[in-house]
Order: C-alpha cells, then structure tokens, then sequence
C-alpha cells in the first residue's frame, strides 16, 4: 500500500523529468529530430536522455496513463543523415561516440558509401542514434502510444498548435538544425533501397513518402 502511495508522488528519476512533472507531460525524445530544441525550451538542465516509451512505462505507469505524450518524429532519411552527420564531427565528444566516427570513417568515404558498406540491420540496433523512431513510440501492437506526433518538417506550425492546446511556450528555439537534402538527392539506388529496407516499419507507420526508386525493366 505504502508503495503504490510513493509511486503517485512526482519525484524526479529516470526517465522522468522535473518539467515533465511540472506540466503533467512525457517527452519521448527520439534522437536527431528537434528535441534539443523541446529540453532548452522547458529549462531542462538534465541531459539528453532517449528514453523509450516502455521505459517510462516501466518505472512509474501511474504518470505514464496520466500525462500527455509526445514526440517529434521525422523523413527517416534526413533524420539518418543527420545521425551521420553528428558522428563525423565526434558526436558528444564521449568515448562511443568517438569509437563510433573512428568505425565509420574507416569504412566508409561518404554518406552514400556508409549505407552501402556500414549499415545494416545489426549496426542500427546496436547504435542508439540509428535506431528506428517506431520503437520510441509503438507498441508491439504497431498501436502509437503517444497523444501527439508532431512533425520535424513542420515543427513550427505543429509546435505552435500543441502548445496553445498545451499550455506551454509557442516559440520553440532553433538547436542543433542540418540541412540534408543535397546529399540524400546523390544516394545510388542501392542505398536508397537499402535505407527503405531497414526503415521500412519508420516509412509505414509514421507515414513518410516511400523513396522513389527506379523501376527497372
């Protein structure tokens, strides 16, 4: 019984952070998609944390059924450029991340070259900014969990319809913003198939525009 009590008072610990409780939400934060830019705007002095929906499922469910939800999803191929991207340049600067740029670049010359040579099913299941944006926010249902999805490439105009339903600040600041579109325009066919085979369940469920492939034959 005593347990159960402690469980509804909103203490702060993983996943769990103090604004979340202050404004009675949850952020999933999937990697690369804005959320640096959501941390800075609550004050959240805390860190990056990726957690998964379960995870704040899992360490304290009353919150979780309570709380709104949600999270900014993105074109899983800007999203896996910018990924990219940000391990070239040493990431956090930490030591998997530097281990992960040496890996990288020893394999690998360009973006084109680390679809075709380094990534595969195993590498993004391993490397946490790589991993599918589905698992963030569905269930094993492939049912979403959250009560918004807001969209990377309307994130203003998203942003400010939540946070007039919210009660949260309109003006989300700029952090961490990459341009993608050249480089994912020069992939060969075989990484842009690559890419939808690996994402498949990011571009079915979260409704992204398959890439367009060349029609052989």
């Amino acid at each position: 019984m005593l347990q159960r009590l402690i469980r509804r008072l909103p203490f702060t610990y993983y996943p769990y952070k103090t604004f979340m409780h202050k404004h009675k939400c949850i952020f999933i934060h999937i990697p690369k998609n804005a959320g640096s830019s959501v941390l800075q705007l609550f004050a959240d002095k805390g860190g990056r944390k990726h957690a998964k929906w379960y995870d704040f499922y899992e360490s304290n469910d009353y919150f979780f059924k309570r709380y709104f939800k949600f999270a900014i999803v993105r074109e899983p191929l800007s999203r896996l450029y910018s990924a990219y991207r940000y391990v070239l340049q040493g990431g956090s600067g930490g030591k998997h991340d530097l281990a992960l740029q040496k890996h990288i670049t020893a394999n690998s010359h360009n973006f084109c070259s680390f679809i075709e040579q380094v990534l595969d099913a195993d590498f993004i299941m391993l490397q946490l900014l790589f991993q599918p944006q589905y698992l963030y926010v569905y269930d094993r249902q492939q049912e979403c969990v959250t009560d918004c999805l807001l969209r990377y490439e309307s994130l203003a105009k998203d942003w400010q319809q939540l946070a007039q339903q919210q009660g949260f600040t309109e003006s989300l600041p700029k952090v961490n913003t990459s341009n993608s579109d050249k480089q994912c325009q020069e992939l060969s066919e075989t990484a842009r198939a690559k890419v939808m085979q690996l994402y498949n369940m990011d571009y079915q469920l979260l409704g992204y525009k398959p890439l367009g492939l060349q029609v052989k034959g």
